[in-house]
């Protein structure tokens, strides 16, 4: 393994055995090297490797900048949540987590609040993450030493959402705020108060989620349910009258006309808690 280039005392961006680029952890392990040395494997503590060649760039930037105690622990963070999450998170999780470590440890140092606006939502829509996010805490506590508020739980946890989905900026914040428009719009125009421990309402929210996923993916779903909405529509105006408010907010919001299949699906879920 040799050094491509110095990133930082503990941090160089080096080529394996294989060519391909990886970021290299170690005490010293920058300090008086050069590019094109050769890395004393005694002298490694943890090595990234990454799949998506353009990430690897991204995270070189980005640890030129972070302390390695952060990029160990994102390391350990995400380690810890593709173990227990049962949807794949792309290697962009990396850079974004360690560079939010890295700022939100300064801020717990500086007195600074982390409160996250979504903290409801999320510990609500998605409580895997929110649950390794948890977990996560105590591992930056002793990676840093800093201790972190509970709230930074939605913030981390909001990172691993968005490599949930593909990654992207603001991602998941979108995913969130999509899914509670939708469950809004239904709660109000029935005037329902929505029960956590419902399991008719745990089914619809997570189908609307995913139903969000996939418009803000641009992924579309028909399989020719016009014969059957029509049928519905008939059986169940008022379960429509909402589906019809859903249809205008997707299209004025995100720029998606909402198939058949999509509202015959979240009718079905709606008229059974309604």
């Amino acid at each position: 393994m040799i050094v491509r280039r110095v990133l930082n005392n503990s941090v160089v961006d080096a080529l394996d055995d294989a060519m391909r680029e990886v970021i290299v952890l170690g005490r010293g392990i920058g300090f008086r090297a050069e590019p094109g040395d050769n890395i004393d494997p005694a002298a490694i503590e943890k090595i990234f490797r990454l799949d998506d060649s353009s990430q690897g760039s991204r995270l070189a930037q980005v640890a030129a900048d972070v302390p390695a105690e952060v990029l160990a622990v994102t390391d350990e963070v995400v380690t810890l949540a593709r173990g227990r999450l049962t949807e794949k998170l792309s290697d962009s999780v990396y850079a974004a987590l360690a560079d939010h470590l890295s700022f939100a440890v300064h801020r717990v140092r500086e007195n600074i609040d982390l409160a996250s606006a979504l903290e409801a939502d999320v510990r609500r829509f998605y409580p895997k993450e929110y649950a390794v996010a948890t977990d996560a805490l105590a591992l930056v506590q002793q990676a840093t030493g800093v201790t972190m508020p509970v709230a930074e739980a939605a913030n981390i946890a909001l990172h691993l959402i968005t490599a949930e989905v593909g990654g992207g900026d603001g991602s998941a914040a979108a995913l969130t705020t999509f899914t509670q428009d939708v469950l809004d719009i239904v709660r109000l125009h029935f005037g329902i108060v929505y029960a956590d421990d419902d399991p008719a309402y745990s089914r619809f929210a997570t189908h609307v989620r995913y139903f969000a996923q996939r418009v803000l993916a641009g992924t579309v779903i028909e399989r020719d349910d016009d014969e059957l909405m029509a049928l519905l529509r008939r059986q169940l105006p008022h379960v429509f009258a909402a589906i019809d408010r859903i249809e205008v907010y997707v299209r004025d919001a995100h720029n998606h006309a909402m198939t058949s299949t999509e509202k015959v699906y979240i009718a079905m879920h709606v008229s059974r808690f309604v």
